[in-house]
Order: structure tokens, then C-alpha cells, then sequence
């Protein structure tokens, strides 16, 4: 309580509002780990049905089969999806009554957003790391070694883990700050907009599909976390908090 005090007295800073974040350092550091065990077992059962069925563990078709698994890329979105709507929506009131700025409180999300992206980063690189040196954990079992990840490039893996993570949470972010703002109909309101701007995007880029390189994919991730940083930002600055 002292030190909420002080911080309230002083006018809180962007690591003030970062440490205000994890003060759920459970929830937040714990999970992405639970969902990777989940995610785990979940491929063992599969790799260990396939091969009652007859698929040869090693073999060009196993191995091709088995980096075709994306479940490590889409197993965390929806926590984190939520986690970015929690970080604003729940935490956003309370980092006001501590004497922050929208501004501050902005900044300091977005760097709780990115260490938690780098934390997920991390993680997934040491199961890389912890997958290729024991043979596909023994079994030929392939986990973070797909295609979506790079196939086991540990940089393709890193940008792409980071980007996906961070975009997640500054969309959630967004939509948090959206509904915050405008209540119900904000949230509405943005995801019809973004259906809208995405069809249009994709019309565009239909007849560019045959020149496309995999670094579009990384720059319209960037493109999405700034226009959502923006996004909370402009929504924020003006909300009045109920």
C-alpha cells in the first residue's frame, strides 16, 4: 500500500504501469508454458495414432506431415487475445486512480506487451532448441520445428513468435480500449471496420498474390501494431472512466 502511495503521489511512470501489469506475474508467465504442455501432449497423441496407422516416424512423408502441425501457432492467440483485452479494460481504471497519464499508461502497456512477447519468444526458442538436440524429443516428434516457424530457423521462429504475439495483444488492446471508450458498440464498430478494411486490402493485393514474399507478412504485422498502438491511444486519451 506504501509504495501505491508513492507512486500515486509522484505521478506514475511507463514501468510503473509495467510492473502494475505483472503484479499477475502468475497468470502471465505460467500459462504460455501450460498451453505449450497441453499442446505437447496433444502432438504425442497424434504422432502416436499415425503411427499405429502405419506412418514410418523419420521417414520424408512423417516428416513432412508432422511440420504441417501448426497447433504451436494457434494454441496462444486466444490467450493472449484475451490477455491484451485484460491489460487495458481491467487495468486501465486503476492505473488512472494511481496519478498516470493516458499517455504513460499507453506506453507503459505497450512495453508490458512487448516484454511479453519476448518472454513467449524466448520460451518457444529454447523448445526449439531443447527439440533438435534430442531428435525431435526422441520420437521424431515435431512441435516448434514446422513450417509456419521456420522449420527449424531459430531467427524465422523468433520474428515470427514476436510479431504474432505482440500484434495479438495490441489488436486485444485495441478492442479493449474500444469498448472502454464507447462501451459495447466500440468493439462492434472496430471489428466491422477492420472486416472492411481487410476485404479492400485483399482485393488489392489479389493480382500482386504471384509476387508475394514472405516479408509482406512481417511488415503488415508491424503496420497492425502501430495503427493499434495509435488505436488505444486516440480512444483513451478522451474516455471517461466509469
Amino acid at each position: 500500500m506504501t509504495t501505491l502511495t508513492a507512486v500515486a503521489r509522484r505521478g506514475a511512470s511507463p514501468l510503473d504501469v509495467l510492473r502494475l501489469h505483472f503484479s499477475q506475474r502468475g497468470l502471465l508467465l505460467r500459462t504460455p508454458p501450460l498451453i505449450m504442455l497441453v499442446v505437447f501432449a496433444l502432438t504425442v497423441i497424434f504422432a502416436v495414432i499415425f503411427f499405429r496407422m502405419g506412418s514410418v516416424p523419420g521417414s520424408s512423408e512423417w516428416v513432412q506431415n508432422s511440420r504441417s502441425n501448426a497447433a504451436v501457432f494457434w494454441a496462444l492467440p486466444g490467450f493472449f487475445g484475451w490477455l491484451g483485452v485484460q491489460t487495458v479494460s481491467l487495468t486501465f481504471p486503476l492505473a488512472l486512480s494511481l496519478g498516470t497519464t493516458r499517455r504513460t499508461f499507453v506506453v507503459g502497456t505497450v512495453l508490458t506487451h512487448v516484454a511479453i512477447s519476448l518472454y513467449v519468444t524466448a520460451m518457444l526458442l529454447v523448445l526449439l532448441g531443447i527439440e533438435l538436440a534430442t531428435g525431435h524429443w526422441f520420437f521424431h516428434i515435431y512441435m516448434t520445428d514446422v513450417w509456419i516457424l521456420g522449420a527449424g530457423d531459430p531467427f524465422q521462429l523468433a520474428a515470427t513468435s514476436f510479431l504474432a504475439t505482440l500484434m495479438v495483444l495490441s489488436v486485444g488492446g485495441a478492442f479493449a480500449a474500444a469498448w472502454v471508450r464507447f462501451g459495447a458498440l466500440g468493439p462492434t464498430a472496430l471489428a466491422a471496420a477492420l472486416v472492411l478494411v481487410l476485404g479492400i486490402v485483399a482485393i488489392l493485393l489479389i493480382p500482386l498474390a504471384a509476387a508475394f514474399q514472405p516479408w509482406w507478412v512481417a511488415l503488415a504485422a508491424g503496420i497492425a501494431i502501430v495503427l493499434a498502438v495509435l488505436g488505444q491511444y486516440m480512444l483513451l486519451r478522451r474516455t471517461t472512466v466509469r
